[in-house]
């Protein structure tokens, strides 16, 4: 598994683009990707010592971001990693008590690639990203 982003949920990508830029030097960002199967809209900011981070807003009703952001809790979303094998990664992840949070599906902004999200023990989610 290698690390790929942190995972914010904000209200919408110019409030998060704003006020990440505010706190910290970004020195580049992504296109805007409009996830319509994951009913949420992505961007990717970039920090001077490379770290991602991955903004989410709500696109369309019964997206996972608005509930979140009403109950001002695990805004900080989840952290990211690749994976050159999802499948094995998630049995590996359900055999570790992970709970599975839908299942995988192709995401935009990873060129197809199929991601899926676990609730760890720890309370922690975790996005696992299928290496293409």
């Amino acid at each position: 598994m290698k690390f790929d982003h942190l995972g914010v949920f904000v209200k919408s990508l110019a409030f998060g683009r704003t006020h990440l830029k505010s706190l910290l030097k970004i020195v580049d960002e992504s296109e805007e990707y409009p996830e319509e199967l994951l009913k949420v809209s992505l961007q990717f900011l970039y920090d001077e010592n490379g770290t991602c981070y991955e903004l989410v807003a709500p696109n369309g009703d019964g997206n996972p971001v608005d509930s979140i952001l009403n109950g001002k809790r695990n805004v900080l979303n989840h952290v990211a990693y690749r994976v050159s094998d999802l499948d094995l990664q998630i049995d590996r992840f359900k055999e570790r008590g992970c709970a599975q949070l839908g299942h995988p599906k192709a995401a935009l902004a990873f060129k197809g690639a199929r991601v899926v999200h676990f609730l760890t023990p720890l309370d922690i989610i975790i996005e696992l990203i299928e290496e293409l």
